[in-house]
């Protein structure tokens, strides 16, 4: 037979136990009217001692019998008022226990579909949970939390109802995602605030991985910490149980790119998947397989070694317009969720490239824009087919009255000045997912560019502009070169493995005069071209959905050599393709990232519908925000390919695809002590041994209540009190 094991022994209101001072009463009350003998020779006294000392015994007994149960009287009585209760692992069936709000916490993080037998841990963390809620004593409630990111409460007013709360625990999905620590906390404190019933358990089902309970930082520890100080302030019990094993196997594939990230019909494009080995062991001969529009492609074979990146390469053309859903696969492993990547890849049939002449000449090569165009948009390549690049060359005062929305990117050579409603419809355009590229020139005033797109840091231009450095009318005088900075950029990296001569064509440009750029301190721009003196010369800075690349010397060769040489058409063609990616980017994200897409205002209000990975089908619209019509779908739990459905008047089809984030694949565990340090100042029980919790669920800790017990304990000393007393004195007035 299993007997419950007693944790500890408290009271409600320990203040009161001082009166337990008054137990000595009836002590002191018998000391202070004890018997005074008084010694004296009588002829009769001899019968009388020989009767008392026959009885004495019996009357002693009889005497302090009574004091000890007047004493435990008042000793009950005290205890009682200080309400005491049983802490203890299973419920104590002699001991009426108070009702309890038991909030059950799963653990709604990838790794939780780690397959450990023939069971996930999600599944065993739905199972103990159910059998905890089974378990619960009549009258118990129970709340019901997904630690997920965001947090899901699915019951949050404690519900008595306990088949509907073990329907809400079935119908429960695991995302696809990792956890928000603080904001689960945050959740909890929520449910617990707003339950009317005073004892409140909160119990966590989770694997620990570090990943998941990694500590937050800034705004959200802080967060965190007041959570954790409203559990104790509540003083609510917590206890975590630990599904998860240390050491186990597990393969993902942790990345998947495009290059060219900008793809058009026929050309040939590389996709780039990276494989990591997150186990213990060397993982030989896995299979990594390409899989275009749902059809099996080419297969690499590939050993994964511990703990380190595999990139793995496959080369495809597309053959049509429009939107192609890849996805790369290795084999399966103990977690199979990691071993996909997807990613939507919208075909075109070229780029459109509109450029702004900021001094518009009719002469060949004398505009700002002459060479960035031709090096472009060429007439033909080798073979006589079309450029996958369609430039448009407009003049600075025509830059309002066109509709960004129609180009994948803006490039603004040598323009003067911007009026506020340009700058504006520039930032709509980032917000869309465009590509804004900022040329310098010697017709760029200072003040308005600062003033109107750098704005203290908090514009669209990454960098300040400084004073110019240099002086295009003394060429023999002053001349820099470039510093490639490791050609670790994308838009140089194509050089690092050329020979010297092809990256002298790079290194051995001149430029005689440029704008000083100064990046503001914390800045998240990466520098891809420096000048020799250290100066940044190209700099790349996400914007919004966009991205907004800054060049601090001229598109032209008014500061500069560079049109004439071999690097810049190679180079002119990253920059662009490099911010015209936001279009790109919008199409993929994280899991738990919302869809988002920017339409044509005449689709306001039309319906939306979306086919989930899991073949759900669900309905939205789009709304107005502006001058567009926005997408924003949030229901992106689950890793795949999302089809996005726009109904009349626009009647379009997108593909979208969402990716578990790479951190999510690594089974590095915490144990009781790491727990402790990520969440410092939580008083929490830590359990291991899941099995035997769910044999005997009722295990979790529970308070027991004696103040009851103690009051019926002094009813039945008073009557046997009573009773005492009689029969003493019956016998004393007998004898």
């Amino acid at each position: 037979m299993d007997f419950p094991i007693v944790l500890a022994l408290n009271f409600a209101n320990p203040a009161l136990l001082w009166g337990l001072a008054a137990a000595s009463l009836p002590l002191i009350i018998h000391l202070l009217n004890r018997r005074k003998f008084r010694e004296m020779q009588w002829a009769a006294m001899r019968f009388l001692l020989a009767a008392i000392q026959k009885n004495s015994r019996r009357i002693r007994v009889e005497h302090w019998l009574l004091l000890a149960i007047r004493t435990l009287v008042i000793l009950l009585v005290v205890s009682a008022m200080a309400k005491p209760f049983l802490e203890s692992l299973g419920a104590l069936p002699i001991i009426a226990g108070q009702r309890t709000h038991h909030v059950l916490v799963l653990d709604g993080s990838l790794s939780m579909a780690y397959a450990a037998g023939e069971t996930t841990r999600w599944e065993q963390a739905k199972a103990l949970a159910k059998q905890l809620v089974k378990d619960t004593r009549r009258g118990d409630a129970v709340s019901v939390v997904l630690m997920a990111d965001p947090p899901r409460i699915y019951i949050k007013d404690p519900s008595p109802n306990h088949s509907e709360v073990l329907k809400e625990i079935d119908g429960i999905t695991l995302p696809h995602g990792g956890t928000d620590l603080a904001a689960s906390f945050t959740a909890i404190d929520r449910v617990l605030e707003a339950s009317p019933i005073a004892q409140k358990e909160v119990v966590f089902l989770t694997d620990l991985q570090a990943a998941s309970w990694r500590k937050p930082e800034g705004d959200k520890d802080e967060g965190l910490k007041r959570a954790i100080a409203n559990l104790s302030k509540r003083e609510t019990r917590s206890v975590v149980i630990d599904l998860g094993k240390a050491g186990g196997a597990n393969r993902a594939v942790t990345d998947l790119g495009l290059t060219p990230p900008i793809v058009t019909v026929g050309t040939s494009t590389l996709i780039r998947a990276v494989v990591r080995n997150f186990g213990p062991e060397k993982a030989e001969g896995v299979h990594v397989r390409l899989i275009v529009d749902g059809r099996l492609g080419p297969e690499e074979t590939v050993d994964l070694p511990v703990g380190e990146d595999q990139a793995v390469v496959f080369r495809h053309a597309f053959a049509t317009p429009g939107d192609h859903d890849i996805e790369v696969r290795i084999d399966d492993d103990p977690l199979p969720l990691d071993n996909h990547r997807w990613q939507a890849v919208p075909v075109r049939e070229f780029l459109n490239v509109l450029l702004v002449d900021g001094h518009f000449k009719p002469e060949p090569f004398e505009a700002e824009t002459d060479f960035l165009a031709a090096a472009l948009n060429p007439a033909s390549d080798s073979t006589g087919a079309p450029g996958l690049i369609r430039t448009t060359v407009v003049s600075e005062s025509q830059l309002s009255r066109l509709e960004l929305a129609a180009f994948d990117t803006v490039v603004l050579c040598n323009i003067a000045q911007f009026t506020e409603s340009e700058v504006s419809s520039l930032e709509d355009y980032l917000k869309q997912g465009g590509g804004v590229v900022v040329f310098g020139g010697d017709q760029v005033v200072r003040e308005n560019y600062n003033r109107l797109l750098y704005a203290d840091g908090k514009g669209l231009l990454p960098a300040a502009i400084g004073a110019n450095v240099g002086d295009a009318s003394k060429k023999n005088e002053s001349a820099f070169g470039f510093q490639p900075l490791g050609y670790r950029h994308p838009i140089v990296e194509e050089f690092a493995n050329e020979p010297e001569t092809v990256q002298a064509s790079l290194t051995g440009t001149r430029i005689y005069e440029f704008h000083k750029l100064t990046l503001p301190k914390g800045s998240r721009a990466k520098i891809a071209l420096a000048f020799e003196n250290g100066d940044p010369a190209v700099i790349e800075s996400p914007r919004y959905r966009g991205t907004v690349i800054q060049v601090a010397t001229s598109a032209d060769s008014g500061w500069t050599n560079w049109p004439a040489h071999p690097s810049y058409p190679p180079v002119m063609e990253k920059i662009v393709l490099e911010a015209a990616v936001g279009r790109l980017a919008e199409r993929n994200v994280q899991v738990g990232q919302p869809l988002d897409q920017s339409l044509p205002v005449s689709g306001a209000s039309a319906a939306v519908t979306v086919v989930t990975p899991d073949k759900r089908t669900l309905a939205t619209k789009l709304q107005a925000e502006g001058g567009v019509s926005q997408l924003h779908f949030e229901d992106t739990e689950i890793s795949g390919p999302y089809q996005v459905k726009v109904g009349p008047p626009l009647a379009l089809e997108s593909l979208f695809t969402a990716n578990p984030n790479p951190a999510e694949s690594d089974p590095a565990k915490l144990d009781r002590a790491g727990l402790a340090a990520a969440v410092p100042g939580w008083n929490f029980a830590y359990l291991t041994n899941w099995k035997e919790l769910s044999n005997n669920a009722g295990a979790v800790s529970r308070r027991g209540e004696l103040h009851r017990p103690f009051l019926y304990g002094v009813l039945v000393l008073l009557l046997l009190e009573s009773v005492l007393a009689w029969i003493f004195g019956h016998h004393a007035s007998r004898a």
